[in-house]
């Protein structure tokens, strides 16, 4: 008898370990997981296209004409005649003024498109390491199983040596085997494919050298305003923002600009100064369907944003709903069986040994505290996912990561 009731123990008092306990070392989770977001590719590439963003802006916040440097070189006779002239090109139509318009937009862009990656993969990450601690969780406590049941096997043999149980009792204990070897081996498959993903997503970086603290999923959240400042929502309004400014641009090709110049020479001898003056007469173009082309676009970019916009709060909402009940489902079966687990198994082992419940039933009945604790595994697995669905969504996950500085912002 005392085989069988200590192995119940070790995998009560093993599977209460994985359902319970925090992740080890959680006070090395910033550091670790923002060099981890910081170091992946996909983040490093969205810091580059940040860069070259802002190099863009910062080309459009120069000024729109440089001058005009000439010369002219002429023979007349035994004379030479030359002149020398420079001439600029004047920005009567505050094209420059829209340029910069567009330069700010861009340079905000520049950042929140940088920060959405980073957000994004984060929240990419984070989900790949609960799936994988899940699929962990469901090996080891597989493999468990595996050996409690082999236990019985052994205690079952003795027991029908001594003429307890008959052969039809070793059969079934055998047969409960032959099903716990294939979910162990489907728990290591799942285990294998979970832990590819993850390692995809880690530059450098073993996944136990990850962790997660408890504290992170707790929280009591609420509606605010604080989600339109996600990055996503902010980087399609600088997006509006930007066609905006594109019809001033366009607008400012409509307007001529002068340009005005000065010559010195000399000619037949004699020195000579000249003034000349340029505009283009825009009789054949005048630019009218690019500012309508550009309106267009620019209401477009306004429809996205709205659409954007209201899919978000819609898809926030039901986040939150999401994470309350299965948190409080979770919540309910830490309080209705985890706690029993223990109990219920050696009432279960105790009424068999003593011939109140059959061979069938005993196995049946493990087979359900088995389901339950992978049921307890699937519940905190749901909990956590809903939990960083929320976090990304409302932008707090976001506000969470530090980034590389932009080097020329």
């Amino acid at each position: 008898m005392r085989p069988l009731s200590i192995c119940g123990k070790r995998v009560f008092v093993a599977v209460s370990l994985v359902l319970c306990t925090n992740y080890v070392n959680a006070q090395q989770l910033p550091e670790r997981w923002q060099q981890t977001v910081q170091q992946h590719p996909s983040v490093q590439a969205a810091q580059e296209q940040a860069e070259a963003l802002i190099q863009q802006g910062q080309q459009l916040n120069q000024p729109l004409y440089n001058p005009t440097l000439s010369s002219r070189l002429e023979r007349e006779g035994d004379i030479n005649n030359y002149a020398v002239g420079l001439s600029q090109t004047i920005d009567w139509s505050t094209g420059n003024e829209a340029r910069a318009s567009q330069s700010d937009a861009m340079t905000a862009l520049a950042m929140s498109v940088y920060r959405l990656s980073a957000s994004e993969h984060a929240k990419t990450l984070l989900s790949a390491y609960v799936h994988w601690f899940d699929a962990k969780r469901r090996y080891d406590l597989a493999q468990q199983q595996e050996q409690f049941v082999q236990q019985a096997i052994k205690l079952v043999s003795e027991r029908r040596k001594a003429g307890d149980l008959s052969a039809i009792d070793e059969q079934l204990t055998l047969l409960a085997l032959s099903r716990q070897l294939q979910q162990t081996a489907s728990a290591y498959q799942q285990l294998q494919s979970s832990q590819a993903e993850l390692n995809a997503l880690l530059p450098g970086t073993a996944a136990n050298e990850l962790s997660l603290s408890e504290g992170m999923f707790q929280f009591a959240p609420n509606l605010t305003a604080r989600w339109q400042q996600h990055p996503a929502i902010k980087a399609a309004y600088l997006k509006w923002q930007l066609k905006r400014a594109d019809i001033d641009w366009k607008r400012s090709l409509t307007t001529a600009n002068p340009t005005v110049g000065v010559e010195a020479g000399e000619s037949d001898n004699e020195n000579v100064i000249g003034l000349t003056f340029s505009i283009p007469l825009q009789l054949r173009n005048n630019y009218s369907n690019a500012v309508q082309a550009a309106s267009r676009e620019a209401l477009a970019e306004e429809k996205r944003v709205i659409a954007l916009k209201r899919q978000w709060e819609a898809s926030l909402k039901s986040s939150l709903n999401n994470y309350r009940f299965v948190k409080k489902q979770w919540q309910s079966w830490q309080q209705n069986f985890q706690a029993r687990q223990a109990e219920s198994m050696q009432l279960i082992e105790q009424s068999w040994l003593a011939g109140d419940l059959s061979t069938t039933d005993y196995l049946t009945a493990m087979q359900q505290q088995l389901d339950s604790q992978f049921a307890g595994i699937g519940l905190q697995t749901q909990y956590r996912l809903a939990a960083i669905e929320w976090l990304y969504r409302s932008g707090k996950l976001s506000e969470t990561i530090e980034l590389q500085p932009l080097s020329n912002q």
